[in-house]
């Protein structure tokens, strides 16, 4: 049994029983994902009729996203994942939607605020360019590509993680994917004399 977890947008849950998704849960607020994920994951378990004990897997999204949304996300899986006894997966979320993707060329984008795009672009669904961040204007000349949307949830997460671990892929990797530096930083305080 597989539990993912996404909050690079809202705050979603979803378990997977094999390749088959049992139970899924979304909750768009983007700000409340601290309120929301322990919610999400009780609502799935309860849907999937199982208890987190019976979990063998637990997948996170790992962005790119805003910093604090995506920190709540990865913080509870690894959490649960530790509290489990199993070794949490990360999933980046531009590839999660990617692989939805299986021919052509299509860049996928989310908004990364401050007038700025993520973007990775896959062919047939294989990656041939990287997580970014991209101007306004660097996205409108990417006219190589189908720009499709980024916005991701724990149904997306969940089916890559299965396919990725299936292919051997190492998704040991469950830090977050920030791409540039959060949009509040701490005050360089008052400089004290005398």
């Amino acid at each position: 049994m597989l539990l993912a977890i996404d909050t690079s947008a809202g705050t979603s849950a979803a378990v997977f029983r094999g390749d088959e998704l049992v139970a899924f849960e979304l909750y768009d607020d983007p700000f409340g994902h601290a309120e929301n994920i322990g919610l999400a994951i009780q609502k799935v378990l309860a849907t999937a009729g199982i208890s987190a004990k019976e979990l063998t897997q637990l997948a996170v999204g790992r962005g790119p996203a805003p910093y604090t949304g995506l920190r709540v996300g990865i913080a509870a899986g690894t959490s649960l994942a530790s509290a489990l006894g199993i070794r949490p997966i990360g999933v980046i979320t531009l590839d999660a939607v990617g692989l939805q993707h299986t021919t052509g060329r299509v860049l996928v984008v989310a908004d990364a605020k401050r007038k700025e795009f993520f973007a990775a672009g896959f062919d047939a669904g294989q990656q041939v360019l990287p997580p970014s961040v991209l101007s306004a204007v660097e996205l409108a000349q990417q006219t190589d590509f189908e720009h499709v949307s980024g916005v991701c949830d724990a149904r997306l997460v969940g089916q890559y993680a299965l396919h990725a671990l299936a292919n051997g892929d190492d998704l040991s990797d469950v830090s977050a994917l920030y791409l540039r530096s959060p949009d509040v930083t701490p005050s360089p305080g008052k400089k004290v004399t005398g």
